[in-house]
């Protein structure tokens, strides 16, 4: 026990570079330790960086789907969204079968829209490996409450923001002792203060005030105590006008229940960014209502909540997710006013009670895209016959 306990200790003084470099050496040859396992790989290099793709005045991102029907039909609605929403932006369509491909060309493209629910283990170890790879350290979702789609409590919009590349997202385990198999949960202290120093540059540039800074130091006082150093740190020396409240994750989640009108922004470890996405868009009515970004400092992968969750297996994939992602793929190219006009397009639709089965609905979701995409039209031909007058 006592042998146990020691190697532990020195496991856990491990940075996040010796930690790779002891896996990559002959196990049987490390001191103290009987077995090494890695399921992961961590990043220990800066990201390569290549120009932006760019011809023409026209950007280009990454589309992954897939042969299943929901990727066949995610695929449809973005192109056919971003061509009736006017912006100079193309897609290459990569399919989830082309290996490596889809990594380069994201790469390349530096922006991605990712509309495919797959479940195997495979294809979400290469979603964690585009995380990793690109350094996509940020997750961040907004959820708001819709009139008449399941939400109870009126004027809900929480802005979340999780990390989303360190600690367990790395995949690595050890073996202490024979037959006992532990999980390597690893952070940093210049990670987690890079994280909350994005977190709170976002949250100033959205001009929100409150944070609410989700955390279980009770049960994890080292990481989750550095978390609570440096954001009390960054708050006083670099961003006096937040409101920061550190909540325990148990308060936090019956608080949210009873009364999330009082949130405002939510930001939390890599331990709890999915699981406070459920229980918020649960709140608010589902995941099949919002987006989800995945991003870093040059790169950002952008996908419906409902697939960057996958907590069951859709059939049909919701056209509000995919409005909303693309929303958002166009505020980051810089298409403000596209991004706009589309979002009033989808929250029109929501007012007029066009809905899908899955929100006691009777419509397609072909048929609310192609209503948006008309109005969308019918918009802008107003608009080009004004400027000939």
């Amino acid at each position: 026990m006592l042998k146990c306990l020691k190697e532990s200790r020195m496991l856990s003084r491990l940075t996040l570079v010796q930690c790779r470099r002891a896996i990559s050496h002959d196990t049987t040859n490390v001191t103290g330790f009987n077995a090494f396992m890695e399921k992961g790989d961590v990043r220990t290099e800066s990201v390569n960086v290549l120009p932006q793709t760019k011809y023409g005045g026209i950007t280009h991102a990454t589309l992954l789907t897939g042969n299943t029907i929901i990727g066949q039909m995610g695929a449809k609605y973005v192109e056919s969204l971003l061509s009736s929403a006017r912006v100079p932006v193309e897609v290459q369509k990569i399919t989830v079968d082309m290996g490596e491909e889809y990594f380069n060309s994201v790469l390349r493209n530096r922006a991605a829209v990712h509309v495919d629910i797959v479940h195997d283990s495979e294809n979400k170890r290469k979603s964690l490996k585009i995380c990793n790879d690109l350094d996509l350290h940020v997750f961040m979702t907004t959820l708001r409450s819709f009139r008449g789609f399941k939400c109870l409590f009126p004027d809900v919009n929480i802005l979340l923001i999780a990390q989303n590349n360190m600690g367990n997202y790395a995949e690595l385990e050890y073996s202490p002792v024979k037959g006992v198999v532990e999980g390597l949960h690893v952070v940093t202290s210049a990670a987690i203060e890079r994280f909350l120093r994005y977190a709170f540059r976002v949250v100033m540039a959205r001009k929100r005030k409150k944070v609410t800074l989700v955390h279980k130091s009770s049960e994890w006082p080292k990481t989750e105590g550095v978390l609570l150093d440096i954001a009390w740190q960054l708050q006083k020396e670099s961003f006096p006008d937040i409101e920061l409240e550190p909540l325990e994750l148990d308060k936090c989640v019956s608080r949210l229940i009873l009364n999330p009108q009082k949130f405002d922004v939510l930001v939390t470890s890599d331990l709890y960014g999915t699981f406070m996405a459920t229980i918020c868009s649960s709140i608010c009515g589902g995941a099949n209502l919002f987006s989800a970004i995945e991003i870093g400092d040059h790169h950002a992968v952008f996908k419906p909540l409902q697939t960057k969750l996958s907590l069951t297996n859709y059939k049909v994939l919701s056209p509000y997710g995919i409005v909303s992602t693309c929303v958002d793929l166009m505020y980051h190219l810089g298409h403000r006013v596209c991004a706009r006009a589309l979002w009033n397009e989808m929250l029109r639709t929501m007012d007029e009670g066009i809905k899908t089965g899955d929100f006691q609905g009777s419509d397609r979701g072909e048929y609310i895209i192609c209503n948006i995409m008309n109005k969308l039209r019918c918009n802008m031909f107003s608009q080009d016959l004004n400027q000939e007058d």
